[in-house]
C-alpha cells in the first residue's frame, strides 16, 4: 500500500511482528525510541527552573539535583507540576502584598526571583541567609531594609534561558504531538511509548506555562545589605526570643510546608542541608493553593492521567500485558482523584472550613459570628507542623500503589516493542491532509 510488496511489513499473512524491526521505506523501532525518548529528555531538560544552589555547592552537586529532578519529571511530571502551580500563585500573592505597601513595580518575576533564593539578605555583623518574598515584604514595610531597586531586565538578564535548547524542544514536542494526531487521524497504531512520551510532554508543557515568567540556572543571588544587625531588627520587632529552626524569620515564613522540612522529620529521616540559617531554598516545597489554582491544578493532573486511559483498547504483545496496562492507567486515574479528596479535606481542616460548611447547613444565624473567629485564628495562628498524621497515613498507601502502576508503564512503554501491530511501522500519509485536485 505504501512501500513495495516485498516488505515483510505489509504482507497480508502477517498479523503481528515480533523483535526489532528496521526501516525501509517507513520507520523502524529506533524511529519510535529515538523521537520518544529523545523528545521527553530535551522537553524535561529545558523546562527545569530550579532554586538557587547554595554557595559552596559543587557542580556534581548541581548536576545531581537536576538529573534527580529530570527523573523525577519523567516518572511523575504531575508532581513537578504541582510544584510549579504552587510557586506561580505564590508569586502572584507577592504582587498584590508590594503593591498595597506601595510598590506597584513589583512584578511576577521579583516573586519568582525572591522565592528562589534570588536575595541574600545580609545584615549588619549577621549571617547572610536568603529571604523569600514574604520575608522581603516584611522587612521593607518596616524599613530595615530598603525596597532592592532592581528591574524585571536585570532579573531576567541572570536567567540561563537556553534559547536554542527551547526551540528544539518546541520542534521535537510539536512533531511528538502532530504525529500522534495523524496517526489516530488515519487509524495507524500507536505504541505505549510515544502516548507515554504524550503524556509527559502534555504534563511538561503545562508546567511550562506555569514557569514562564521564572529565572532558570541562576547561579549567584543578589545581596541586600542593612545597616543593622539581625538582633537588632529582631529585639525592635519584640520576636527575639522565638525560636526558630530554617531562618530567624520563621515567624514570617517557615519555608514550609515540604517534603524535606516536614515529611521527612515526620517519617524519621535525615533532613538537610544541615546549616542553618539555611544557606538555600529547597525545590520540594509543597504548594499552598488558593481555589482557583487548586482547581486548575487538579483538572491539569487528571488531563495527564487519563492520556494513559487511550491505550485502553492498544494491541499488546500479551493479554496479560493489555490488562496490566488497563488496570494501571485507570489506577493512576482512580488515585489522582482520591488523592485530590484527600488533600482538599485535609485543606479544609487546615483553614477550619468544615467548620464553616457545617454552620452554613445547620445554623446560618451563626455562620457570620463564626466565619469572622475563623479568619481572626488563622491570621494569628503560628506554623503548624504538617502533615496531619491521618492525611499522611492516607496518602502513603496511595503513594506506593502510585509508583508501582506508575513503573510497570515505564516498563511496558519499552517491553511493547517488542511485537507490534504492521501499521505501528507505517508513517503518517501527510499527503492526505494536503488540498489537491
Amino acid at each position: 500500500m505504501f512501500c513495495s510488496s516485498d516488505s515483510p511489513v505489509f504482507s497480508p499473512n502477517l498479523t503481528r511482528i515480533d523483535g526489532w524491526v528496521d526501516q525501509p521505506n517507513t520507520r523502524g523501532t529506533l524511529d519510535i525510541v529515538w523521537t520518544s525518548v529523545f523528545t521527553i529528555f530535551i522537553c524535561t531538560f529545558t523546562l527545569l527552573c530550579l532554586n538557587l544552589p547554595a554557595a559552596n555547592d559543587t557542580a556534581w552537586q548541581m548536576t545531581a539535583r537536576k538529573l534527580f529532578w529530570m527523573s523525577l519529571a519523567i516518572a511523575g511530571p504531575e508532581f513537578v507540576l504541582t510544584a510549579a502551580c504552587g510557586q506561580l500563585g505564590t508569586a502572584q500573592e507577592s504582587i498584590k502584598a508590594f503593591t498595597e505597601l506601595g510598590y506597584p513595580q513589583w512584578t511576577i518575576r521579583h516573586g519568582f526571583f525572591a522565592d528562589m533564593g534570588g536575595f541574600l539578605f545580609v545584615p549588619r555583623d549577621s549571617t547572610p541567609f536568603p529571604v523569600t518574598s514574604k520575608h522581603l515584604h516584611w522587612l521593607v514595610s518596616r524599613r530595615y531594609l530598603s525596597y532592592p531597586d532592581v528591574s524585571p531586565k536585570e532579573i531576567w538578564d541572570k536567567s540561563k534561558q537556553d534559547t536554542v535548547a527551547k526551540l528544539i524542544s518546541c520542534f521535537q514536542i510539536g512533531y511528538l504531538m502532530v504525529q500522534t494526531l495523524g496517526r489516530a487521524g488515519q487509524r495507524l497504531a500507536i505504541t505505549t511509548l510515544e502516548l507515554s512520551a504524550l503524556a509527559i510532554v502534555v504534563c511538561s508543557i503545562m508546567t511550562n506555562i506555569c514557569w514562564l515568567r521564572k529565572p532558570a540556572g541562576v547561579l549567584t543571588p543578589i545581596r541586600l545589605y542593612s545597616e543593622l544587625s539581625l538582633e537588632e531588627i529582631l529585639k525592635d520587632a519584640g520576636v527575639a526570643d522565638l525560636p526558630w529552626k530554617q531562618t530567624p524569620l520563621d515567624f514570617v515564613d517557615d519555608l514550609g510546608p515540604s517534603w524535606a522540612l516536614n515529611v521527612q522529620p515526620f517519617m524519621g529521616m535525615p533532613v538537610g542541608p544541615h546549616e542553618r540559617p539555611m544557606p538555600r531554598f529547597g525545590n520540594d516545597r509543597l504548594p499552598n493553593l488558593n481555589g482557583r489554582h487548586e482547581t486548575l491544578l487538579c483538572f491539569a493532573t487528571l488531563v495527564y492521567a487519563a492520556i494513559h486511559l487511550a491505550g485502553w483498547n492498544f494491541e499488546f504483545p500479551t493479554r496479560t500485558e493489555g490488562i496490566l496496562w488497563r488496570a494501571s492507567s485507570l489506577f493512576i486515574f482512580v488515585n489522582t482523584a482520591v488523592f485530590w479528596l484527600c488533600e482538599t479535606a485535609a485543606a479544609w481542616h487546615r483553614k477550619g472550613r468544615w467548620q464553616r460548611f457545617f454552620y452554613r447547613v445547620l445554623d446560618p444565624e451563626r455562620l457570620e459570628e463564626v466565619e469572622s473567629a475563623r479568619l481572626q485564628k488563622l491570621a494569628n495562628q503560628e506554623p503548624k507542623q504538617l502533615p496531619l498524621a491521618w492525611e499522611f497515613w492516607t496518602i502513603t498507601p496511595l503513594a506506593i500503589t502510585y509508583a508501582a502502576a506508575r513503573g510497570y508503564q515505564i516498563i511496558e512503554a519499552f517491553m511493547g516493542l517488542r511485537s507490534l501491530e504492521p501499521s505501528a511501522y507505517l508513517n503518517v500519509e501527510w499527503s492526505n491532509y494536503i488540498p489537491h485536485i
